[in-house]
């Protein structure tokens, strides 16, 4: 109680002192936002757009980690697998080329950093001047709520926006830090590819890079702690990855840890015991660390502006404000999803509430995820076993092999399927596709869930043939018969025929 009387006399004494100095503000900024990644590129120009003068605060380069070290140059050697991948497959589609196609790993990964500098290009610090944001270059330490260091000055703001990012965790494994082990923050910067590779982790990080390293010609080990990669996909579908994964030459160690890490002629081995505790030793030219990620806050001094977190991230609240209601938060530094687009989308939430007096809320009731493997597996609502746990035996799942889809059978395409899961009136509760083009397919069902319609209603959308639509069509049309046929009138006219018929 104490502490909201003081906070009214603050706000009553900024009053008096705004207005006694002419409606100027007393502070050098209305909107700071610190990080220029995803999060921070959104806030900062949605911030200015409003009106407000603002500043960004980035220490590394502008882009963040989705520029640098993530989606940009993950996608694009993703892209180059792809290609490669396809040169194999030529005479399955009838083409015979005279001379040998050769992969230069080397020229790959030149590549891969060209598309990801162009990118960075889009961003230059004068776009930003003409849009009417300072960009600042330096460290961000808090002295209190309304005021932070940047190493060569002290800014003040009225409202500051967090968008940090996050960094790989380095797990404490006997030995790893005495091998040069890669994460996502280095790999990109190879030269050329190693040989072999053993990857720690099977989470999206782990799975794209395993997926794509190893058809790009090297020998991947990819050790999981669960029984399955990707744990918060479903795991039917997670289960069929993996066996399109080691039918290419993935070795996957599921249920293992690595115990130990050493050196012998160049080559880095790993002890890696299994649920049973019986010990293989791995050998590798390299090792990869995809082993979850770790909220960058710990450098920013939060204490002395009045802001609680943990290990996970920030403690925000309904509206991603802090503990120090003048401080929001976005992006991967506010738990549990670490996505390039929710990040943005918390980014619009969190600029809003710190700049307009309506405040509304981050929707994570139709949060969706893609992880691009190949074929990618693409993750809406809940698991088949989420339902189950949540609703019971009133859950619908509605499936379509992409092998019954005739435009994947033109391209030769037919791994995976969709799995959606709905409730006893159609209702959507899940989207689960495995299989090509799964983020873009998920969509149309994530519109129908997310404005509340049946998943039956896409039955009676008109789509073009042949597509890949139709493996969202093909399942909504046995809903909507399903749903049909349990209307009292159907149900109806169904036992009168019965009665005649006998």
């Amino acid at each position: 109680m104490l502490y909201g009387v003081g906070i009214r006399r603050k706000t009553k004494q900024q009053f008096k002192l705004l207005l006694s100095q002419g409606g100027k503000s007393m502070f050098d900024y209305d909107v700071v936002v610190i990080g220029a990644g995803s999060a921070g590129l959104v806030a900062s120009k949605l911030a200015a757009g409003l009106g407000k003068k603002t500043a960004l605060i980035e220490k590394f380069k502008i882009g963040g980690d989705c520029t640098w070290f993530g989606c940009i140059p993950s996608k694009t050697l993703i892209k180059s697998a792809e290609v490669v991948h396809q040169s194999r497959r030529l005479e399955d589609f009838g083409i015979r080329l005279d001379t040998q196609i050769t992969l230069d790993s080397r020229k790959v990964m030149a590549h891969v950093r060209a598309v990801r500098q162009a990118d960075y290009e889009a961003h230059s610090p004068e776009s930003f001047k003409k849009q009417g944001i300072d960009l600042i270059f330096g460290p961000a330490k808090f002295l209190d709520a309304n005021h932070i260091n940047t190493g060569d000055r002290i800014i003040s703001s009225d409202k500051f926006i967090l968008c940090t990012g996050s960094r790989p965790a380095i797990p404490r494994i006997e030995g790893l830090d005495g091998i040069p082990f890669l994460t996502n923050e280095s790999i990109f910067e190879l030269e050329d590819l190693p040989r072999s590779m053993l990857i720690l982790g099977g989470g999206p990080i782990g799975s794209e890079m395993a997926s794509a390293l190893n058809r790009l010609g090297v020998k991947i080990t990819l050790v999981q702690r669960g029984p399955t990669i990707l744990p918060r996909d479903d795991s039917e579908l997670a289960s069929d990855l993996m066996d399109f994964m080691r039918a290419e030459g993935v070795t996957i160690l599921t249920k293992s840890v690595p115990r130990r890490f050493y050196m012998k002629d160049g080559v880095t081995y790993s002890e890696i015991a299994d649920e049973n505790n019986n010990v293989i030793t791995v050998s590798a030219d390299s090792v990869m660390v995809a082993a979850g990620r770790v909220p960058n806050i710990d450098n920013l001094d939060l204490d002395k502006a009045g802001v609680e977190f943990d290990k996970r991230g920030l403690k925000v609240d309904g509206h991603l404000a802090t503990t120090a209601r003048n401080i929001y938060g976005a992006g991967d530094i506010v738990p549990p999803y670490l996505f390039t687009h929710i990040a943005e989308h918390e980014a619009i939430v969190a600029t809003r509430n710190a700049c307009l007096p309506v405040k509304i809320k981050p929707d994570y009731e139709n949060v969706l995820w893609c992880t691009f493997t190949d074929p990618a597996i693409a993750h809406a609502g809940l698991t088949e076993s989420e339902a189950r746990d949540r609703f019971g035996d009133s859950v619908r799942v509605y499936k379509w092999q992409f092998s019954n889809v005739d435009r994947a059978g033109t391209d030769l395409a037919s791994q995976g399927f969709a799995k959606i899961i709905c409730d006893k009136k159609a209702r959507i509760l899940g989207i689960h596709i495995l299989g090509a083009h799964a983020a873009e397919l998920m969509h149309e069902v994530q519109l129908a869930k997310s404005f509340g319609k049946p998943f039956s209603a896409i039955a009676n959308i008109v789509h073009a043939y042949p597509s890949y639509s139709d493996v969202v069509r093909q399942p909504a049309k046995r809903c909507y018969i399903e749903m049909l046929q349990n209307k009292w009138f159907i149900r109806m006219l169904q036992k009168t025929r019965s009665v005649r018929h006998k």
